[in-house]
């Protein structure tokens, strides 16, 4: 386990638990590598969870009919929660409930309840937020609990196995978790939710129970990609102009000071040269929780890390911003799912941090060497092993019947759970290691205009400097798999008269060509090293799906 700081010497008045302090000193909260507390996962026991929550009916809180928005305010339902299915809408009904558990007894209404999630709530079983109204009878110094079904994570236990394991990871905070059994009394109506895993949600509590300040800046991505966007735009008071628009962008789950968040993305930006990029990183963030962040990533296989489903939490007056994991449930899924470039440090090329950062040889060493110190020391076959066995007297009897058993067959997680723990891991490694020496992935976009079909792509980055050429094609829409493309395009170069090199690093393609109005076609370009065309990298392109195969670096488009 890692060690945990229990103090911080300084003038000012030092805060541990639920205390905050007057940081008249002006010293930031984290120096240096970030440390977790161990105690604060020691505190609560790891048994299931049994938990209750009862409806009133009518209730206190009001809103409209989710089946007629345009009604007047009534006393909100259970079915209103229940079909609330667009995170992004205005429409967000809750419930003033009684909420208790076996390590949490309670009398009388306590908590708002309300759904959670993004895409999952167009799912068949739901997960659910459950939010104490007082802010310091706590349950083991949490105010929120999350209770998350993870209907898409046929192991059910994903989130639980990978927060349990970064809780032993130097550099790297994780969240408290633990398996929970929800049943719901509404009207007297009780009902079997079945098992869910409650994870730590990141606000000011998360910060108070590390011994953090409660000032500290937190945000939470949402669909972030390291770049400056209107979005993202502050008033003269250093407050987001639309913050809606913010949120939408990066959520600020605690602190008021988004100076400092904007002054690091115009740095970056400003970042030209490697020498230039290396001593703004070294500024803004730190070497070891970065490397630990990223290398834990690969291992685990988790893809969703580019825009989202991480943290960056920023100490007051520090410069420093860390990464922070959040959800894992979609880590180490089925290979076929992913486009090549993602089975490595491609994942991550599109966004200009990690971009500037990956080009340096020096830091892709030092990745190498992080992933296998996690892979070896952290997320060995016998350390999962371990812990899933462990889960598994928890898990597997809940998906032997109701309500759970109904929407995952208990032989489905089975498979699942073998996988994940026999062979997912080593699997991971395979796609990592494969990658290593291949060009990087790049955009391309097609446009027809009076006639002219015109075509660009982005230079491949090679870290070997090795010459690129290039192979583009050109499709119907009922031939996604090119067979009898139109146009075929072979080892393309720079200095090629087929087409224009730009100075910045842009191939244009340009020809005379009759297309159809109204109808859509398919580009597609592939890069490979002219000496060993094994080495070869796809487009980022990946939405094209017909028939329900999907086509990666495969991009559509329409002539209007």
């Amino acid at each position: 386990m890692k060690n945990f700081l229990i103090g911080l010497v300084f003038i000012g008045i030092v805060f541990h638990g639920c205390e905050s302090y007057n940081n008249v000193e002006h010293i930031p909260s984290i120096i240096g590598d970030i440390e977790d507390n161990d105690a604060w996962y020691q505190e609560m026991p790891q048994t299931l969870l049994e938990t209750s929550v009862t409806i009133p009916v009518p209730n206190e809180y009001l809103c409209k009919p989710w089946y007629d928005l345009t009604a007047p305010l009534r006393p909100c339902t259970f079915d209103d929660v229940w079909n609330d299915t667009d995170a992004n809408d205005d429409y967000e009904p809750e419930l003033h409930v009684h909420y208790e558990n076996a390590e949490f007894p309670a009398v009388g209404i306590n908590a708002e309840f309300k759904q959670k999630g993004k895409t999952t709530r167009h799912a068949t079983q739901k997960s659910f937020r459950i939010k104490l109204d007082s802010k310091t009878d706590l349950f083991y110094g949490e105010r929120t609990m999350q209770l998350n079904k993870h209907p898409y994570d046929k192991s059910r236990m994903r989130n639980k196995l990978f927060f349990e394991i970064f809780q032993d990871i130097p550099n790297l905070n994780s969240l408290r978790t633990r398996f929970v059994h929800l049943t719901i009394d509404n009207d007297g109506n009780v009902t079997d939710q079945g098992l869910f895993t409650h994870i730590e949600k990141g606000d000011k509590y998360y910060l108070i129970n590390r011994g953090y300040s409660d000032k500290d800046n937190l945000y939470k991505a949402q669909n972030f990609a390291f770049r400056m966007q209107d979005e993202l735009r502050l008033d003269d008071k250093g407050k987001p102009i639309d913050p809606e628009a913010f949120d939408s962008v990066m959520t600020i789950a605690n602190g008021k000071d988004t100076y400092k968040f904007i002054e690091m993305l115009n740095a970056i930006d400003a970042a030209k040269t490697d020498e230039e990029f290396t001593k703004m990183f070294n500024k803004y963030f730190n070497r070891d929780n970065y490397l630990t962040w990223m290398a834990v990533n690969i291992v685990s296989g988790n893809k969703d890390t580019v825009s989202q489903n991480f943290f960056l939490l920023n100490p007051k007056y520090s410069d420093v911003f860390y990464f922070t994991p959040w959800d894992y449930d979609g880590a180490g899924r089925e290979p076929y799912k992913y486009a090549k470039w993602e089975y490595g440090i491609g994942t991550w090329w599109s966004v200009p941090l990690h971009k500037k950062f990956l080009k340096i040889k020096k830091n892709r060493d030092d990745l190498d060497v992080m992933v296998y110190n996690i892979r070896n020391n952290y997320m060995s076959d016998a350390i999962i092993a371990q812990k899933m066995d462990t889960f598994r007297v928890i898990v597997e009897p809940f998906l032997q019947t109701s309500p759970d058993g109904d929407h995952l067959s208990h032989s489905r997680w089975e498979e699942e759970f073998n996988t994940l723990r026999n062979r997912r891991f080593a699997e991971n490694m395979w796609e990592y290691e494969s990658e290593k020496g291949m060009p990087m992935p790049f955009w391309q976009s097609a446009h027809y205009d009076n006639g002219t079909l015109h075509l660009t792509w982005d230079e491949s980055v090679d870290f070997e400097n090795d010459e690129i050429l290039y192979n583009l094609q050109v499709t119907d829409f009922d031939d996604a798999n090119f067979t009898h493309p139109f146009i075929n395009e072979y080892n393309i170069s720079k200095e090629d008269p087929r087409i224009t090199y730009e100075s910045w690093g842009n191939f244009i393609y340009d020809t005379n060509v009759t297309l159809q109005s109204g109808k859509h076609y398919f580009m597609k370009v592939i890069s490979f090293e002219k000496e060993n065309p094994a080495h070869y990298q796809i487009a980022f392109d990946k939405e094209v799906e017909v028939d329900g195969v999907k086509y990666f670096g495969v991009l559509e488009f329409k002539v209007d």
